[in-house]
């Protein structure tokens, strides 16, 4: 593994330890990192919902709900234990799942939530949204900040759940000024916990087909920093709109190189016609946006997270990329 960057001195324990930090989606694999990371760092008790069940076991000062955010039910658990921190991790990425579900959970269910966090004095919030919102095209910068209009993915339909879920967390965010919200936009995250994202369902995949006359730049974050930035985002005071990226970006054809990857280059059209109809058929898991991605790249600056929050990724492309060849079939 490579030398670690500079660490950076974390801020003190937040006030009010004796109140929960809730973390929803703690079943999906970045909410089990997340969790073992927040309770080694924090003197916290920590509060877990989700609707699927926990199968591991419970780990102490950690509690668990199996409950959905779009039924009943949840909102007592903020009534009871009144959070002093919300991490926000439930969000359906899977195109395969019907848009009308994924709008019912990324949209409808972040809308109660944050109404509840309001409504039953929680302190801090930390939201994961994801750089793809930018979307992909052509004319893009070579690094995008914060400031740049996201309208570029409602170009999408399929990411009209993720462009209105990141919509509504920056209203809240700048609305309501009694709560400290942090909105993180993460480039995409790798790991041995992580089996979801439209790259790991691209990578999954041997042969890989490209866009013909394409390489564009990949960005990759490893869920070790991830779980970092968001216990930092949680434990340092204030509000803002993050990127958040690892090491520097690599070509497409060098990440694929490296995971020994056979390449089927194909033209733009062709395989765009074929990835239609494979997803329609449930062949793919990429959705019909996916291949601009495969054209264009979508680069973020994460500067601002770096110079406001102190934020150093610890992984290196190599170490990355020996994660996601080494990766378990079941993650312990």
């Amino acid at each position: 593994m490579s030398p670690r960057a500079k660490k950076t001195k974390e801020p003190k324990e937040a006030p009010e330890a004796d109140r929960p930090i809730l973390v929803t989606g703690v079943c999906g694999g970045l909410g089990r990192a997340f969790l073992r990371g927040l309770l080694e760092h924090t003197e916290h008790p920590v509060v877990g919902l989700d609707k699927r069940n926990w199968v591991l076991d419970v780990p102490e000062r950690f509690i668990f709900h199996r409950v959905d955010l779009r039924r009943g039910g949840a909102e007592d658990i903020f009534r009871t234990e009144k959070p002093w921190g919300v991490v926000h991790l439930a969000f359906v990425s899977d195109q395969r799942v019907a848009q009308s579900r994924r709008h019912e959970v990324n949209v409808l269910g972040t809308e109660r939530l944050l109404g509840w966090c309001k409504r039953h004095g929680t302190k801090r919030i930390v939201a994961l949204s994801r750089a793809t919102v930018y979307g992909a095209r052509a004319d893009n910068p070579s690094l995008i900040t914060e400031e740049m209009p996201i309208k570029l993915g409602a170009a999408y339909s399929e990411l009209a759940d993720l462009v209105e879920y990141d919509h509504l967390c920056r209203s809240f965010l700048w609305e309501q000024r009694d709560v400290e919200m942090k909105l993180l936009r993460p480039v995409s995250v790798v790991g041995p916990s992580i089996r979801e994202g439209m790259l790991h369902g691209y990578l999954d995949r041997d042969p890989v087909f490209t866009a013909l006359g394409f390489d564009p730049m990949v960005q990759l974050v490893h869920e070790d920093d991830v779980v970092d930035a968001i216990r930092l985002a949680l434990r340092t005071a204030g509000r803002g709109i993050y990127n958040l990226t690892g090491p520097d970006p690599l070509p497409l054809s060098i990440l694929l190189r490296e995971l020994r990857r056979r390449r089927v280059p194909l033209p733009h059209p062709l395989l765009s016609l074929m990835d239609r109809v494979a997803f329609r058929l449930g062949l793919s898991s990429l959705p019909p946006h996916a291949i601009d991605f495969l054209r264009f790249s979508c680069l973020v600056d994460g500067t601002k997270l770096r110079d406001e929050l102190g934020f150093n990724p610890r992984h290196s492309a190599r170490t990355i990329l020996d994660a996601i060849r080494t990766r378990p079939a079941i993650v312990p």
